[in-house]
Formats: structure tokens, sequence, C-alpha cells
């Protein structure tokens, strides 16, 4: 139901920054990679494996753009724009700080796109971030990646004949993540609070948390029904249901190891029992396996 008030690889100086998408890519995508679908009323996909999808509105307003990948991308992603609608592209939202989301942030914000994100997204792309999963400091965006319009909870936006409403998920995949649900269209774009390359990446080091992931996936539910389409940050397109899915799948997870920690083994010893053998055939498809998540786990996350 719906409540909304509630070719090797290249390793490039911005490849390197990435915080999940580095351990997954093989490459990073050129713009002949773009692919764009549509979606549902004015709400587009636009995807290139293995950065973050990009969602578009495009119609008479312009074209309001939901993440932008690497910076490589930029310049496909805006030809892909001008196609949509002969209108300009009017806003940029980021639904987190990761560079595989953000990438094209600079190359966008040099052109005058107003970049729109949460609070927590401008902080952390405005300063140096160490990452404790990857040991790697990833260097500060320069000050044309920035968003220029910020928020702490919620906002709405009227574009294109319909009301696209942004909602903030605390501490779920990162602490400045958010949701966009078009009304309309019936369409949720939810960024990396739900993907579906298998057990995700949750960023300790930024803010985020299992349980705000849990949260974020039942939020989601909340504003969904069962004919909304949803817009993973990574993978195809999906309903509520697979929200569900993952969202069991998370909370199986961690009680397993929440269990086995309350019995006051270690890390390792929880590695080495292998709580999620059962589900690493259907969720360790991806960058994350089960031993990476559940050492994510174990750390708190």
């Amino acid at each position: 139901m719906r409540n909304i008030t509630r070719p090797a690889i290249l390793l490039t100086a911005a490849l390197a920054a990435t915080v999940a998408a580095i351990v997954w890519a093989q490459r990073e995508p050129g713009p002949g990679d773009l692919k764009v679908s549509a979606v549902r009323g004015s709400v587009h996909l636009l995807e290139a494996s293995p950065a973050g999808n990009v969602g578009a509105s495009a119609g008479p307003d312009g074209v309001f753009i939901i993440d932008d990948q690497f910076e490589p991308m930029a310049p496909a992603i805006v030809e892909a724009a001008g196609k949509l609608s002969k209108q300009p592209i009017r806003y940029v939202l980021n639904t987190h700080w990761h560079r595989d989301h953000t990438g094209g942030n600079a190359a966008l914000g040099r052109q005058g796109y107003v970049i729109v994100a949460h609070d927590n997204v401008r902080e952390r792309l405005s300063r140096d971030s160490f990452n404790s999963f990857f040991n790697r400091t990833i260097p500060a965006s320069p000050g044309e990646a920035l968003p220029v319009i910020t928020f702490s909870e919620n906002m709405t936006f009227h574009f294109n004949g319909d009301t696209i409403r942004v909602v903030h998920i605390p501490n779920a995949h990162t602490d400045g993540d958010a949701v966009f649900f078009f009304e309309k269209a019936n369409v949720l774009h939810a960024g990396d609070v739900f993907v579906r390359y298998g057990f995700p990446f949750i960023d300790l080091s930024s803010g985020g948390s299992v349980a705000g992931m849990i949260a974020g996936c039942e939020r989601i539910m909340e504003i969904a029904d069962a004919d909304t389409l949803i817009i993973p940050g990574h993978g195809e397109v999906a309903r509520e249901r697979d929200v569900a899915t993952f969202r069991d799948m998370l909370i199986t997870a961690r009680d397993r190891v929440q269990a086995l920690k309350q019995q006051g083994m270690s890390d390792d010893a929880i590695v080495a029992a292998k709580p999620l053998a059962d589900l690493e055939p259907a969720w360790g498809k991806g960058f994350i396996n089960a031993e990476r998540f559940v050492r994510v786990l174990a750390a708190g996350g």
C-alpha cells in the first residue's frame, strides 16, 4: 500500500575512487554502452553496467535525471536526454554519494545543471573519505560536482505532469540515501537501498547499516503497491514482491550472524561457520560473496 508520509580492467583515478563498483566492475563503461528504455509514463531507464541505474523523467518541462554514473558517461546521458525531450535537463538528483552514481556530477555541474541531493551527500563528496571495507581513501570531488540544493528529510517536485516525492532513507546503504517516487507513473527509483546483484554492499564507513537497509526496504514497500515498477540501484526493473524477497534475505542473514555473535564467537569463527552457505548460490553472485557479507554483518552492519 502507498504511504508517502512516512579490453582489461581500467583503473583511472576516478574509478579507483569508486567505492562499491571498483571491485565488481570489469571495466568502466563507455558512452556506447548506454541503453535507454521506457519504464512507464514520463520515466525512462538509462543503463550501463556496472554503473548505477539512471532514471530520467522527460517531457514538456524538460528532463529530470536521477544519478549520473561515471564521468565518461556524462556526454551519453546528455545526448540521451536530448533525444527524450526537446527541452533541457533541469535537475540532476543523486540517490547517494558513491561515484558509480555521482561520477558525472562534475561534468554536468560544469554545464550548469542543478544538482540536488541529501545533505550528507554534499558533505561526503566535499571531503576525503576513508572506506574501511576497501581500505582506501576516496578523494573529495571538485566543487562543480557538489549538490547546490540539499535536503534533510523529504522534498517534492512537480514536473512533467507528475508529482515526485523524494524520501530520505536513514543509515541504509549509506547515511545519505534517498528514494524517488513518481506518483502518477507509479514508478520508484530505489537507489542502492535495493539492488539486484546479490548480497548488497552496506557502506559502514558512510553510516550504512543492515537495520537501516531493512527499514529502507520496508519504507519502499509502504510507498509502493503491487503495480509499482521499482528501479533498483543496479539490476533489472522489479516489483514490490522482489523488494520483499530482498528484505527477507537481509533479516535472515542478520539474525543468523547476530545469534553467533551473542554466543561470543569471533568474527573469524563466524565466517568459518558459514551461516549463509545456503543463501550463497542465489545471493553470492555479485562482488559481495557470503564471507564478505558475513564480515560486514559481524562488524556491526
